[in-house]
């Protein structure tokens, strides 16, 4: 049986040791799309990232917020992925933690010290959003000698009260 605790620790470290994503969106028609995205977090296990005004994948964001992210680390051979719903958000002191918190992190991880989209000039404001997601699938390949998936993938629920399959995440 996985502990849900020890995979929430797990998880939370990923999290704060692991910053860059790839972030899947689609248009109204479907036609895929996806970017790199500096992300950020809070305790409740929300998902934060930045993005300008007139890209495409705000532009998909209006229409569709169906969204998947995949975030790697290969040095210890993990991944997390998550699917949910991608909400802008407005209040500002929150608008202001995310933006300071990505801005941090970019300086730490970038040569121009400021996230990619700070470089499209003409691409709007940014906003900044959070992927609301019932769980987050975190696997750890290179800690298993089992090729079962059960003993590779740990699912957190983000929300507490929620029944979720271990394995699969869905909601029982």
């Amino acid at each position: 049986m996985i502990d849900i605790h020890q995979s929430r620790e797990q998880l939370l470290s990923f999290l704060e040791n692991n910053h860059i994503g790839v972030l899947a969106t689609a248009s109204n028609m479907g036609k895929p799309h996806a970017a790199t995205v500096y992300t950020t977090f809070d305790q409740e296990l929300n998902i934060y990232f930045v993005t300008r005004k007139n890209t495409r994948k705000s532009q998909n964001l209006q229409d569709n917020r169906q969204v998947a992210l995949a975030i790697y680390d290969a040095k210890s051979q993990s991944t997390l992925q998550a699917e949910g719903t991608a909400i802008e958000v407005t209040e500002p002191q929150k608008m202001q933690w995310i933006f300071n918190d990505i801005w941090q992190i970019a300086s730490q991880t970038s040569a121009t010290n400021s996230p990619p989209q700070a470089q499209l000039i003409g691409a709007g404001d940014y906003i900044a959003y959070k992927l609301s997601a019932p769980s987050l699938r975190l696997a750890s390949y290179a800690q298993s000698t089992s090729a079962r998936p059960e003993d590779i993938f740990s699912v957190v629920p983000t929300q507490e009260n929620s029944h979720f399959n271990a394995y699969d995440g869905r909601q029982d």
